[in-house]
């Protein structure tokens, strides 16, 4: 009975020793799996995509209506960036800075949501300014691209802040229209009042 024991007790000693190696390969697997995983995500988490290219510099690299740098701006479209600006980002008269806003500048919000002062540009004090400009980026026979520089008097809560601003019309005797507004700001430049 002894030598039975002993064949017995050397089999179990093979087949455990099979399960820790089996064991210890499966571990090392998985392993070799999660950091495939993590260096995947790692990889992909620090390319950082190219930061968007603003309207005027798209404007003016994009094919299509040769838009001038420069120029002078027609006092039409100056009137109607004027009365744009103070409507919107007043919050006053939206109704007439809906009429003046192509479809393509609207079509984020709905007119009511637009007349309830739900833009897709945020509020700024334009009846208390300080200082205010405008600078003709380009201009085209039927394309203005403007930056407007709106400075808020001191302690007011708001930054200084460059706007954005495009004016089309589809003929020389057409109106001008607004179809771009944004504020440009890098990210964290621009804050609401508490």
């Amino acid at each position: 009975m002894a030598v039975d024991a002993k064949h017995t007790f050397g089999q179990r000693t093979v087949s455990r020793r099979r399960e820790r190696r089996e064991r210890v390969l499966l571990v090392l697997a998985a392993l070799v799996l999660v950091g495939g995983v993590v260096a995947y995500f790692q990889s992909r988490a620090t390319v950082a995509p190219a930061p968007a290219p603003s309207r005027s510099q798209r404007a003016q690299t994009a094919p299509g209506p040769t838009v001038k740098s420069g120029g002078t701006l027609d006092p039409a479209a100056r009137s109607v960036a004027v009365i744009f600006i103070r409507s919107t980002l007043g919050r006053v008269n939206l109704a007439q800075a809906w009429n003046l806003a192509t479809p393509d500048l609207r079509s984020s919000v709905t007119k009511t949501q637009w007349l309830r002062g739900e833009l897709p540009f945020p509020p700024f004090p334009v009846d208390n300014l300080q200082t205010t400009g405008f600078r003709v980026v380009g201009t085209a026979p039927n394309e203005a691209l403007l930056e407007v520089f709106l400075v808020p008097k001191p302690n007011s809560g708001y930054v200084p802040t460059r706007f954005e601003l495009t004016l089309v019309r589809s003929g020389a005797a057409a109106p001008w229209k607004v179809s771009y507004f944004l504020p440009y700001a890098p990210h964290g430049m621009y804050t609401e009042p508490k």
